[in-house]
């Protein structure tokens, strides 16, 4: 019999069921595929804008260095004209023109490298690439010293330590570095020999010193300097700095071109028809008379030290440069070149730990060389005298420039050498923001040192590297851009 109490045995169909939610997974798995969309773009944005900024400074950094360098070259080549005309005016036995050439010629050492300086701004701005505030800063600052140091500066016997070139040379060096410095520096000389700068092979002026620290670079203290390591005590150990060197300052502090003044005879460097072949391809009228010849006379000349072979692309010998076969002869010579440094500032979108805004410096260094020659096979310092030659200027490996230890425009590095050098040589290390003070702590650490000692003890034969191209041990290259 039925009972109406009792319910059916049957399941409701399936789509009566109630289902549970899941809405609120779907917006979680929708929110992190969002911010990992929003992470992704960000990233690709700050990575992009990296690259782009390192192709402005790259394509800046090239254009200013040639540009530098093909300003070098039009200056040699007026200097050289400017020996032509004298040997001509003496020819006409006027040596009054004569003396007033070299008076040009002496300011167009620092007037022509200082139109290289200004031209390599402006191919660096036009190539999008910003002033550098510190660049500016270190500018003005050698200004204020050419214009209130140099002319009184005396040595101690009491003659001047940086005699002018010629009269009011130094006022008005120091308002060119002024006016550039003014209208922004954007491309730092990296190649810059200061007057006042420490020159030698002294280690704590030399960069590699502590990179080899940072990097337990052993191999380095047994290459350069073999007993470092075992004799080192403590910072009063350290030989002096060595003081600025003293020279002929003739030429430029940056962009200089190596030049020198000889007292001597004209044909104790040329010959007549040489002198003459020069003045028919510079298209002077005249030729060159026998007075001229063998009158004594000041003539601007390679220096032969700077216009030396140019032995940092020599592709045979201890340290081989890793090129495809040797210079040609006609461009073997070393003398003058540009180097400059961009230094360009990006801040990322991304930001950093605990949210700070993160700012990545991108730094790009170039080299470059005007080059020529005075027929097919001399080249331009053929004959010691400068005579004009130089027709293109290109880009150079930077380690076959003419830039110091560290660079000249490396602002950390200047600031390194210049104030807490001297701080160190009189008290020791002492805890600082400084990369290169943090290395000399390190350095006083006789444990460090020892672990260094020990380990060339045993494994010395990997520092040597073997002869022949190619050949480096370990792979690849020491050398580089």
């Amino acid at each position: 019999m039925h009972d109406p109490s009792r319910k059916p045995n049957r399941r409701e169909p399936f789509a009566l069921r109630p289902r549970k939610s899941s809405g609120g997974q779907t917006i979680v798995f929708f929110v992190m595929v969002l911010v990992i969309l929003v992470f992704m773009v960000v990233w690709n944005f700050d990575l992009h804008k990296i690259l782009f900024v390192k192709s402005l400074t790259q394509n800046a950094g090239d254009s200013a260095a040639i540009m530098a360098a093909r300003w070098q070259g039009i200056t040699l080549n007026i200097t050289g004209n400017l020996n032509i005309m004298q040997a001509l005016a003496l020819s006409a036995e006027d040596p009054d023109a004569g003396e007033a050439i070299n008076g040009i010629q002496a300011r167009l050492n620092y007037v022509g490298p200082m139109i290289a300086f200004m031209a390599a701004q402006q191919a660096a701005k036009n190539n999008r690439v910003r002033r550098n505030p510190g660049f500016d800063a270190l500018l003005r600052e050698h200004a204020r010293q050419v214009r209130e140091d140099y002319p009184y500066v005396t040595a101690p016997d009491g003659e001047p330590l940086f005699p002018e070139p010629y009269p009011g040379a130094w006022p008005e060096y120091a308002s060119m570095l002024e006016l550039i410095a003014n209208q922004g520096v954007a491309a730092g000389p990296d190649n810059a020999r200061l007057y006042g700068d420490r020159t030698g092979g002294h280690p704590l002026l030399t960069v590699g010193f502590y990179e080899a620290i940072a990097g337990k670079n052993w191999c380095w203290f047994y290459n350069h300097a073999s007993s470092l390591l075992e004799d080192y005590e403590d910072y009063r150990w350290w030989p002096d700095l060595p003081p600025p060197p003293h020279m002929e300052y003739i030429n430029s502090e940056i962009f200089g071109l190596g030049l020198t003044r000889l007292e001597t005879r004209l044909d104790s460097m040329v010959s007549a028809e040489r002198m003459d072949e020069a003045v028919l391809n510079s298209g002077f009228p005249g030729s060159i008379a026998e007075t001229a010849l063998t009158n004594t006379a000041v003539w601007y000349c390679y220096h032969p030290r700077a216009w030396s072979a140019w032995d940092a692309m020599a592709t045979s010998g201890p340290d081989p440069f890793p090129a495809t076969g040797p210079v040609r002869p006609q461009y073997d010579y070393a003398g003058a070149d540009a180097a400059v440094r961009i230094s360009e500032a990006t801040t990322r979108i991304s930001p950093g730990r605990e949210g700070a805004v993160v700012t990545n410096t991108i730094t790009w260094t170039a080299a470059a060389k005007p080059f020529g020659h005075l027929n097919e096979s001399d080249r331009p310092n053929a004959y010691g005298l400068v005579l004009p030659a130089f027709h293109e200027a290109r880009l150079i490996p930077l380690d076959a420039s003419s830039v110091p230890s560290g660079g000249s425009y490396d602002l950390d590095w200047r600031e390194h050498i210049e104030n807490h050098l001297p701080e160190y040589m009189e008290h020791g290390p002492r805890p600082s923001d400084c990369w290169y003070c943090k290395q000399l702590i390190v350095w006083e650490r006789p444990g460090f040192r020892q672990e260094g000692v020990d380990w060339l003890l045993l494994y010395s034969d990997r520092c040597t590297v073997p002869s022949g191209p190619g050949s480096h041990r370990g792979g690849g290259r020491r050398r580089a851009h």
